[in-house]
């Protein structure tokens, strides 16, 4: 029985595509850009398409006998923001197509990558399956309707919808451009390419992150947990100021330039920095292993290794 990785060619995507081939399962990816991949995927099963288109999908599922499907297809912040109704068929309109083709092909298991940016602004860390949901961008919004939308399809038809709400995940071979918090993946890109960077952030500017490797083995372990059904699952990453990421670097990179020049945007700072009041742990406490430390340390060796 095969696996599904829709968006399999994206970050999270490709890297758990990469364990699971180590565990020695069959993975198809399912992406409109597999060519990116196709030099690094041997072993993995390519099959270009795009998720909302339902007919492209059901082909691929009458092909492959799945059993899961980990649904990681989606565009992302800013271009979310900028082209929404094109970021509705991928990211909505696609997950019902993933969920629909789950009820026609007998699919058991959906795991599906959400956001913790459905809190809000005002989020308070660590987040808890029972807080307020306050959407503030086209992103979260998708985010929330489709964890609306897999837990109707979970308990109409009797699929193994499980979503976690990923914070800011951060590793070699992330697009420093993609996503609502961009600057850690940057500041670790310029430093590892010798070029000064300028963080438009405040120092103090705090934020949840999760190493790539953690992210994966969290997505893996919701799929092999046999004690669930539909739930939808936090994970707390380590918060860590954009100062102390700059810090960190400068301990491996000495010669690594950062500066603080924040943008004005008040908003925009509130969202970034969040409210450091922390509650009780989150429903299962799921969280990255790893200290800030370890995490800017295999970062900047690995991305120094694709130079």
């Amino acid at each position: 029985m095969a696996i599904l990785i829709t968006g399999g060619a994206g970050f999270i995507g490709f890297n758990l595509a990469e364990r699971l081939l180590e565990a020695e399962k069959e993975v198809v990816i399912f992406d409109i850009n597999v060519n990116k991949v196709k030099d690094k995927a041997e072993g993995i099963i390519l099959e270009k398409g795009d998720v909302s288109k339902g007919k492209a999908l059901d082909a691929i599922c009458e092909k492959y006998k799945f059993t899961t499907i980990f649904h990681l297809a989606a565009i992302l912040p800013p271009l979310t923001e900028e082209e929404p109704f094109k970021a509705f068929k991928t990211n909505v309109e696609g997950t019902l197509n993933v969920l629909d083709a789950a009820r026609k092909y007998n699919i058991e298991t959906i795991i599906y990558p959400s956001s913790a940016t459905v809190f809000g602004p005002d989020r308070t860390p660590p987040f808890t399956e029972e807080d307020l949901l306050d959407p503030w961008t086209i992103y979260s919004s998708f985010k929330l309707c489709t964890e609306i939308m897999g837990s109707i399809y979970s308990k109409k038809y009797d699929i193994n919808f499980r979503a976690v709400r990923f914070p800011v995940v951060v590793g070699p071979g992330r697009d420093p451009f993609l996503g609502i918090t961009q600057y850690p993946t940057q500041m670790v890109e310029e430093a590892v390419k010798g070029k000064p960077y300028v963080a438009d952030v405040l120092p103090e500017t705090k934020i949840p992150i999760v190493f790539i490797d953690d992210a994966v083995q969290i997505l893996i372990n919701l799929w092999r947990s046999k004690d669930l059904d539909f739930e939808i699952v936090n994970v707390d990453g380590l918060w860590v100021t954009a100062q102390e990421i700059a810090d960190g670097i400068k301990k491996i990179i000495p010669s690594a330039e950062i500066v603080f020049k924040p943008v004005e945007n008040v908003h925009i700072q509130q969202v970034l920095s969040g409210v450091q009041k922390h509650k009780d742990e989150a429903k299962y406490g799921l969280k990255g292993k790893r200290l800030l430390d370890e995490i800017l340390q295999e970062y900047i060796s690995r991305s120094s290794e694709k130079k």
